[in-house]
């Protein structure tokens, strides 16, 4: 932000090409890779709430329940710089496509899974798709967005 005497302004580039004009709008794909990766973060903490049913369904303790999500968070470590290294030379359209369709792979394995191992190595999985698709989302919206 810049000062014209004692007031703040916006930069000139956040503000519209007349004076008074709103700023412009951001490109839809921004708003669609905003509610991904909100999806996804959600889908990270959403476990948490659910832990007491997980178990009973799975035959667990509430703290082996747990497991659930440290194994979504150490999938999420190893997979955001993993994922963006494999996935470097693809297109980042196609790497964003195959994040969501392994993302939605994966819960489905967890809607029907009833074997604690197979609901770990889906969320790991997950997770891993979670950090695809994070990494490359991130790049795809800031040059979507353009340096306004």
């Amino acid at each position: 932000m810049t000062t014209r005497g004692d007031t703040l302004h916006a930069p000139d580039a956040l503000q519209g090409t007349e004076p008074g004009q709103p700023p412009a709008r951001l490109p839809l794909v921004v708003h669609v890779l905003a509610l991904g990766t909100f999806l996804m973060g959600t889908t990270e903490f959403v476990v948490a709430g659910l832990l007491p049913e997980i178990a009973g369904d799975v035959q667990v303790s509430v703290a082996q329940a747990g497991l659930l999500i440290t194994v979504f968070a150490v999938g999420m470590i190893f997979g955001a710089p993993l994922m963006a290294m494999l996935t470097l030379r693809l297109p980042r359209r196609l790497t964003l496509i195959l994040a969501l369709g392994v993302f939605a792979a994966g819960h489905v394995i967890v809607a029907v899974g009833s074997s604690f191992s197979l609901l770990l190595a889906a969320r790991f999985l997950t997770a891993l798709a979670t950090g695809a698709f994070w990494a490359v989302a991130n790049v795809v919206a800031a040059r979507a967005a353009g340096p306004a």
